[in-house]
């Protein structure tokens, strides 16, 4: 069970390590960022696709206009040398392309009206990343400001309430023990209180106050 346990905790560490770094700030404003590029590179896609078929389309009507006026050339010719049976049929061609290119600009208009809808969407997506990576740029600034602060902060809290106060009773506890150490030293080494006694003796006490009568009066003369 032991060692379940272990692998167990050692996962849910790793785990929440993971989380807490992708829900770091920054990490996710990139993450979003990343999200919205790739909208921009699929409506860009897009984009240029509905370019492609506008061109297409654009083509295609040329090559009808340019097939009706080959049909309108043969029905003249052929009118010129009478055979009127090789006019109608280049002038039903001429009919029937006439109506496909009516279909085609049609179909062209509201391709372009297509296109400028993409155009103008892309447009203003290219403003709101220019927005996104601008404020990116500003949250990046005030996340490593409010980061560098906490650290700071943290720091400064836990050496203030541990280091320095512990610190300094244990200076004072050291210049205790050598102020007692000194004062001891002194207290058995001084010459002085080597030599005489800091005591009284009860039996020499008549002749102590007569020697010191003796010696006042001799400072007196």
């Amino acid at each position: 069970m032991g060692i379940f346990k272990r692998v167990k905790d050692v996962f849910l560490a790793e785990t929440n390590g993971l989380l807490d770094k992708y829900e770091h700030p920054l990490n996710m404003v990139n993450q979003y960022i990343r999200e919205f590029e790739q909208e921009l590179a699929k409506g860009q896609k897009a984009l240029a696709n509905q370019l492609f078929i506008e061109k297409r389309q654009a083509a295609l009507i040329a090559e009808t206009e340019a097939a009706i006026e080959k049909r309108e050339r043969q029905a003249k010719l052929a009118v010129k040398q009478d055979e009127d049976h090789v006019a109608k049929l280049a002038l039903q061609e001429k009919l029937l392309q006439e109506k496909k290119l009516a279909a085609y600009r049609a179909q062209y208009e509201t391709i372009q009206e297509q296109t400028k809808v993409l155009e103008e969407r892309i447009g203003q997506l290219l403003v709101q990343s220019e927005e996104f990576n601008h404020r990116r740029l500003l949250l990046a600034s005030r996340a490593n400001v409010a980061s560098s602060l906490k650290e700071i902060n943290q720091s400064v809290v836990s050496f203030q309430t541990e280091n320095v106060t512990k610190g300094f009773a244990r200076v004072e506890e050291k210049v205790l023990m050598m102020e007692a150490e000194v004062e001891a030293t002194a207290h058995f080494t001084s010459p002085v209180k080597r030599s005489a006694p800091q005591y009284l003796d009860p039996s020499l006490t008549a002749d102590i106050e007569k020697a010191l009568e003796e010696l006042k009066r001799q400072e007196q003369q």
